[in-house]
């Protein structure tokens, strides 16, 4: 993450009325929980990735930044086998916005697009479809890069037995390719959705001939 990823959250905080002393002390924060050894794709690259998504969003000026917000935090707890990452993220959101003097609804939102990535439903949340498309960007990547995701996950979970890692993560890419779309955003449907499936197909067809 460069200097001016940096700078884009401390002018991001102190739209949302924090001080930049508070944001760097926050950004510090964030950066030591992206940069923990045990992450490979869950880190500050795959945030850098979201980001540059979003600055193609076009939409209400103060509810983009709150889905930024989002963004930043959605990860900042990350244990592969853990099933509460997504709560444990949102509780350390909320202590951020609790600081910043944030609303209830501001913080309600928040823990809404946040828990949106758990499972990847919107629900006909609309924000919340943002936020996901956001997320999931990765799979509509150039195949390149979707390949090195692919070896990314495997890293984070290398505990895991070959075959079973195998046939777990292509059910889990089945899954999301038996969807009727994989992106619930229109928007990002149109520039994502194509792609993503083409990616997801070739990770399967890998997956079941037991290669990670």
């Amino acid at each position: 993450m460069d200097y001016a990823t940096k700078q884009r959250w401390v002018e991001l905080v102190e739209f949302l009325g924090g001080t930049r002393a508070f944001a760097l002390t926050w950004h510090q924060r964030l950066v030591a929980c992206y940069n923990e050894k045990h992450r490979s794709y869950h880190t500050l690259q795959h945030i850098d990735e979201c980001l540059e998504e979003l600055d193609e969003i076009e939409g209400d000026e103060e509810r983009l930044a709150l889905i930024e917000i989002a963004l930043w935090f959605h990860d900042a707890v990350y244990e592969p086998l853990a099933k509460d990452n997504e709560e444990r993220s949102f509780a350390m959101a909320k202590e951020f916005m609790l600081e910043c003097e944030a609303t209830e609804s501001v913080i309600e939102f928040v823990r809404d697009m946040i828990i949106a990535t758990k499972k990847h439903h919107a629900k006909d949340d609309m924000d919340a479809a943002i936020m996901i498309g956001l997320d999931l960007n990765i799979f509509a990547r150039e195949p390149k890069r979707y390949s090195e995701y692919e070896k990314q996950i495997r890293d984070e979970f290398s505990t895991v037995p070959l075959a079973e890692y195998c046939s777990n993560r292509a059910a889990i890419l089945e899954e999301f390719l038996a969807r009727p779309v994989i992106y619930e955003s229109e928007t990002i449907r149109d520039v994502y959705e194509e792609q993503a499936r083409f990616n997801l197909e070739t990770a399967v067809a890998r997956l079941k001939s037991g290669i990670a």
